[in-house]
């Protein structure tokens, strides 16, 4: 079944055209990796997609009941514990602060995130803390769909392999569907079902392939095999490393 459709999707910034015509399907329980050069409207797209901005031209229809949004940045309110930052969106749904307070702890549960941390404030916590809130604040609302827009960019490498694990964990422990916008050919095969190419001259989407390894299967070594094949054996991914300078005939 089909949770989320883009159809005809266009944007342009000032004038520039950052996406033209795209279309794209998000299945059920399907976790979809957007890859690309830089500057080539991953981003946009994923916040067209979860409708935080109007497209130019296209529509977007969503068939899933709820959805939650992880970012570049945790954005966590620096006045507020861990605790509140996470039952945030219960506070705001009109939640009692009883039954949000529980919630929110067993959301912090799911990603591992101890209670002894709950009660700090962001700037007691350490960036791979943060992270988790900021995930167990896009879970706690219970979704079946969940949007990522480059949100392990700033980790080290050790705490990104953490964070990758941990949407891969959550994904089957909770059975969401997602869009997964990456830089990363690595982080996409570890984590996608299916990797979405967006061209680099913004002709919409440039093509798409299944990851070909069971998520058993996809230890370091594996996903290292199928990054390289995919860059010296597959043309769809030439230029996912390129920046585009938006020169359009």
């Amino acid at each position: 079944m089909t949770v989320l459709a883009l159809d005809g999707i266009s944007h342009a910034y000032f004038g520039r055209t950052v996406l033209d015509r795209v279309h794209l399907d998000v299945l059920a329980g399907q976790i979809v990796a957007l890859v690309g050069p830089s500057g080539c409207g991953k981003s946009t797209l994923v916040h067209i997609a979860a409708q935080l901005i109007e497209p130019q031209r296209g529509r977007v229809a969503s068939g899933y009941r709820r959805h939650g949004m992880i970012f570049q940045e945790p954005r966590l309110l620096p006045w507020a514990t861990a605790e509140d930052n996470i039952a945030y969106p219960l506070r705001i749904a009109g939640m009692r602060r009883a039954e949000r307070r529980e919630r929110a702890r067993l959301a912090a549960d799911l990603v591992s995130l101890d209670r002894r941390d709950l009660e700090k404030y962001p700037v007691e916590l350490s960036g791979g803390m943060r992270q988790r809130a900021a995930i167990a604040r896009a879970l706690v609302v219970e979704p079946d769909f969940v949007f990522f827009d480059e949100p392990f960019t700033a980790l080290d490498v050790a705490l990104k392999r953490q964070m990758q694990d941990l949407v891969v964990s959550t994904a089957r422990q909770s059975h969401f569907a997602g869009l997964f916008v990456t830089h990363d050919l690595a982080e996409a095969v570890r984590i996608a079902d299916r990797i979405v190419v967006l061209d680099e001259r913004v002709r919409g989407i440039a093509g798409e392939r299944f990851v070909p390894l069971p998520q058993a299967a996809r230890n370091d070594t594996a996903v290292f095999h199928a990054v390289q094949s995919f860059l010296t054996q597959d043309p769809l991914f030439a230029h996912i490393h390129d920046t585009s300078e938006r020169h359009i005939p």
